[in-house]
């Protein structure tokens, strides 16, 4: 699977040199630029290194197929597309017309030299249909047909994903097959890109509807109270999205009390409270249990969160496709989660309890370099769980420490968050509960044999009874508490006065700009 960095959570930076770290926008016409700002800077946009920051190539590069809302598929260079009845190989009819921002046309042969470029190849296999893939057939100037050893259910889903499956033009790159420019055929053209900030121009070619401006500055402003700062005095026009540049709750609740427009809608991504399945004592169910009733989901929704989450004890929100049915969240219960130690065997003393002799003592796994906030969140549920009787110790460590951690289970509880639109429910299910899956320092969610079986199972089943064979793995995970989740953060953006019919795109992959006009 990628190696994706965990999701910002909670800003806790509370100073930093504000205007002077905006790069200032010096440009004829400021009306007819819109200004975004970025977390990282884009790089090359190098379609098969992962370098780049995965928000900037959708501006760039189509896809055969777009994400829309709710995980519905949407034509992109592809018109139609139709998947065989064995699921053996799936036709594509293309887009005729197009052209990459070079001049040089979008065919059949165009298509098949960039699929070529990652299907079938080890270092993308982590691609199902990468890594079933056999053959292409150009069936005639705007049809191919891609052949697959093997059915791969998401296929369709898994190409809409940012990188590598999206367009290049065959001229882009040297002899030895090396992307030399980002040139796609998308609305965007790149003009300069430095390590301040990318410029692009608007491809007065592009075969779709055409930006109503000329230009986006994507400006790189690291600290996101400067990117606060530099929406407020017009230096930005769009600040935001998890993926882009985050905009944490605490700073959204302060731009909206000054007046300006946040966007908050529901997010596609869990927050999750990770048991260790290697710890002695999460191997216990009672344990387990306490845990997951002896915590407050709204207070932390409410309090760290500012509002802009929402309580879940669901793998998945429902703004991914084939979520599974809805549990409700239940309210805090300390006589509940009590009750829970006690009937596993737990005796009370004291304040704690202990079993077999040990005590009730758990150790909880935190990095805020990582995965930012994270100790705020640890330390309500501490004084939460104390009160039921645990003993809770937090190891706040740096990013080595945790990625080294993780992957070994080293710990009794940590943070997750599942990947979101587009790569789910199929990405974070097959590295997060799938033993055999490498995902590196993401470490896995929760892993036993009997969950390897429905996850694979799931997995592999399409058409109508593939809902039902994803809600046995969702069934499975609840019924045996293997996973605590927490909340679905939503997605925060903030906008300025001179940008009119803002809209959020899909995912937090897309950069906010259809559709926009500029006062």
């Amino acid at each position: 699977m990628p190696k994706i960095s965990r999701r910002a959570l909670l800003s806790v930076a509370t100073a930093a040199p504000f205007l002077a770290m905006l790069p200032r926008i010096v440009l004829a016409d400021g009306h007819d630029v819109l200004r975004i700002g970025i977390a990282g800077e884009t790089g090359d946009l190098d379609l098969l290194q992962n370098v780049s920051t995965l928000s900037s190539y959708t501006v760039v590069f189509d896809g055969l197929i777009h994400y829309g809302p709710g995980g519905t598929l949407q034509p992109g260079l592809a018109t139609a597309w139709k998947v065989a009845e064995d699921g053996l190989s799936i036709s594509f009819d293309l887009r005729e017309g197009v052209t990459f921002s070079d001049g040089t046309p979008f065919d059949a042969a165009a298509a098949e030299w960039n699929l070529k470029r990652w299907l079938g190849v080890a270092d993308f296999s982590w691609i199902g249909i990468a890594d079933a893939y056999d053959s292409i057939v150009v069936d005639a100037p705007n049809k191919i047909t891609v052949k697959l050893k093997r059915p791969v259910p998401a296929a369709l889903l898994e190409l809409t994903i940012v990188r590598p499956v999206r367009f290049l033009s065959p001229k882009a790159v040297d002899a030895n097959g090396k992307q030399t420019a980002p040139i796609g055929t998308g609305p965007w053209k790149v003009e300069s890109y430095s390590s301040t900030g990318t410029t692009l121009v608007r491809n007065d070619g592009y075969w779709g509807e055409k930006p109503a401006f000329s230009r986006m500055e994507l400006k790189v402003v690291p600290d996101e109270l400067a990117r606060a700062n530099g929406l407020r005095a017009g230096e930005l026009d769009i600040i935001g999205g998890e993926w882009v540049a985050p905009l944490s709750p605490r700073r959204a609740r302060a731009l909206a009390s000054d007046g300006v427009t946040v966007v908050a809608e529901p997010g596609t991504a869990t927050t999750i409270l990770g048991y260790s399945p290697k710890s002695p004592m999460m191997q216990d169910k009672a344990v387990r249990d306490a845990i997951f009733v002896g915590i407050d989901r709204a207070a932390v929704a409410a309090v760290l969160f500012e509002g802009y989450a929402d309580p879940t004890v669901d793998i998945f929100p429902t703004t991914v496709p084939t979520a599974g049915k809805r549990h409700d969240v239940p309210k805090r219960d300390l006589a509940a989660a009590k009750a829970a130690l006690t009937a596993g065997g737990w005796t009370a003393q004291g304040a704690g309890f202990s079993k077999d002799g040990k005590p009730l003592a758990i150790d909880f796994l935190v990095s805020d370099e990582s995965f930012p906030g994270s100790r705020r969140i640890a330390e309500m549920l501490q004084a939460q769980l104390t009160e039921v009787g645990f003993k809770v110790n937090i190891s706040s460590v740096d990013t080595a420490v945790m990625h080294q951690r993780r992957p070994n289970f080293e710990y009794d509880l940590t943070f997750f968050g599942n990947y979101g639109a587009p790569y789910d429910p199929h990405g974070s299910l097959g590295a997060s509960f799938v033993t055999a899956v490498d995902t590196g320092p993401d470490g896995k969610i929760y892993v036993s044999d009997d969950l390897d079986k429905l996850v694979l199972a799931a997995l592999e089943t399409a058409g109508d009874a593939r809902e039902a064979a994803m809600q046995l793995v969702y069934d499975w995970i609840y019924d045996n508490t293997a996973a605590c989740p927490l909340v679905v953060t939503q997605r925060l953006w903030a906008v300025s006065s001179r940008v009119k019919g803002f809209a959020l795109p899909a995912t937090d992959y897309d950069l906010p700009f259809k559709g926009l006009t500029l006062a």
